[in-house]
């Protein structure tokens, strides 16, 4: 070999070596580069796992949504909500909705400028996207270049408007069949039985409780707005406070109003104090009947406590006949700030009947104490009701009387004996017909002779014992210019 062919076989092993080495440190860069990209997602991963305070639901929820998230990248902050609806979260898009994905194909520089993209739609929704932004900037300057192998790379991209798999009344009962009961129920609400489920739910995720679209203070008065009961004077307190489903379910109920129990178990749960009357003889119908409502305004009311009107309004419009006797000439004061229904009857419940709070006349000394109760409990008509000669709303005969005088009387007082229209022979004239001449008004049994709530005196005479002669001379004794027919 001479000279020249020594030196040219040294020159190309030379190049050779020089070749192989610029190959390896290549290589060492592009392995260089990965790891750091390595480094990087770990790095990124593990602060956003910090700043959960370890709750890896959203990078998992990220991860296996991936496909579905790399066209609908605005659904990726719904796994950082408080709730997150179970196919959302676990990679099942098309439980609930029919793929409609498109695959489009593009001509490629594979290498190292196909990994930086596969590495960044893993990240993008990381904290590093704002660096990613940086390098795609520089990425697009510098071309294509960073690989010698070409190839066809297929990208998803969003296709025709999704449609769901089934209709929205139906869609809902394939994960939430134990619900279906309810749509059988007697009352139920209407966003329910119709299917509109999303009226109320989000499908995807939410801060609030069963993925409701707001909170529940906020929800309910969307479509049920209470703006006059929360301006009225009394307002029930879960309605003030906004706790619609402390009284109502919101998809279905047995009860009337969709409550979640009977009106009047319900409303015991908060007002113990009526619960214990229910074990009582007599029961007003509506509280018997499981209907508050008849009496009581459920939200809000001008009348307390909650009622629908005032008393007696209220209870003349299932009580028309007595609202007839409160306009007679005679009647209890009832309607005024002295008295109303309930000075005397007890709204749901008593042991009593006509839902007194007394059966005997102590409810009437309730008012009427002084001075009638010490006298009549010691007078012969103590085993005579109140009622007896009194009719407790109204009469067109006063005092409240059940009948004109003498009429009232005869019920217990033998009519022949009394009555100078009877008949037979003479008695004593005790209609009003006659005049009083000491009373100054219409002679009656009880203008001058008789107390009938009781005297000191026998026979319930007004002054003088009998057989004296006192009493009737109060009227027939020698007065010059005022006889009454006899003069002794």
């Amino acid at each position: 070999m001479s000279e020249q062919d020594a030196e040219a076989v040294q020159n190309a092993a030379d190049g050779a070596v020089t070749e192989g080495g610029r190959d390896r440190r290549g290589r060492g860069v592009f392995a260089a580069v990965v790891l750091l990209l390595l480094l990087l997602c770990a790095v990124t991963t593990i602060a956003q796992t910090y700043v959960l305070q370890g709750d890896d639901q959203v990078v998992r929820g990220v991860i296996e949504n991936l496909e579905c998230l790399q066209c609908h990248a605005e659904l990726i902050p719904e796994f950082d909500r408080d709730v997150v609806h179970n196919p959302f979260m676990a990679e099942q898009c098309t439980t609930c909705h029919t793929p409609h994905g498109l695959i489009e194909a593009e001509t490629v520089i594979e290498g190292v400028s196909q990994f930086w993209n596969r590495t960044r739609t893993l990240v993008q929704w990381l904290p590093l996207k704002i660096a990613l932004d940086v390098f795609d900037a520089e990425d697009d300057a510098g071309g294509s270049e960073g690989g010698d192998i070409k190839g066809v790379t297929e990208t998803p991209v969003k296709g025709e408007r999704s449609e769901l798999v089934l209709p929205g009344n139906e869609l809902c009962w394939i994960c939430h069949g134990d619900m279906g009961s309810m749509r059988n129920t007697a009352y139920s609400h209407a966003p329910f039985t119709n299917g509109h489920c999303v009226d109320c739910h989000d499908p995807h995720a939410s801060d609030f409780a069963s993925m409701l679209t707001a909170d529940v203070e906020s929800l309910c008065i969307t479509c049920h707005p209470l703006g006059p009961q929360l301006s009225r004077m009394q307002v029930h307190a879960p309605v003030q406070g906004f706790h619609c489903t402390d009284c109502h379910n919101p998809h279905g109920s047995a009860y009337k109003g969709i409550l979640v129990d009977a009106q009047r178990d319900l409303c015991f749960t908060c007002h113990p104090s009526v619960a214990r009357l229910s074990g009582m003889a007599v029961q007003h119908g509506p509280y018997l009947n499981d209907a508050c409502t008849d009496c009581h305004e459920p939200h809000g009311s001008d009348h307390m406590p909650l009622l629908r009107a005032e008393e007696p309004r209220l209870c003349y419009m299932c009580h028309p006949g007595i609202e007839t006797d409160f306009l007679k000439a005679s009647h209890h004061p009832v309607g005024t700030i002295s008295l109303q229904c309930t000075g005397c009857h007890d709204a749901h419940a008593t042991n009593y009947s006509a839902l007194l709070y007394d059966d005997d006349n102590g409810i009437c000394y309730d008012c009427h104490a002084t001075p009638i109760q010490a006298s009549y409990d010691r007078s012969m008509h103590v085993d005579t009701p109140c009622w007896g000669c009194h009719t407790p709303h109204g009469s067109d005969w006063g005092p409240l009387l059940k009948a004109a005088q003498p009429e009232v009387c005869f019920p217990c007082h033998e009519r022949a004996d009394y009555d100078d229209h009877a008949g037979g022979y003479k008695n004593h004239p005790v209609r009003p017909v006659y005049y009083d001449v000491n009373a100054k008004t219409d002679l009656t049994c009880t203008t001058t002779c008789h107390g009938p709530h009781g005297t000191d005196h026998n026979h319930m005479l007004r002054y003088y014992d009998s057989p004296l002669d006192g009493n009737c001379l109060i009227c027939h004794a020698v007065t010059p210019g005022d006889i009454v027919g006899v003069d002794f």
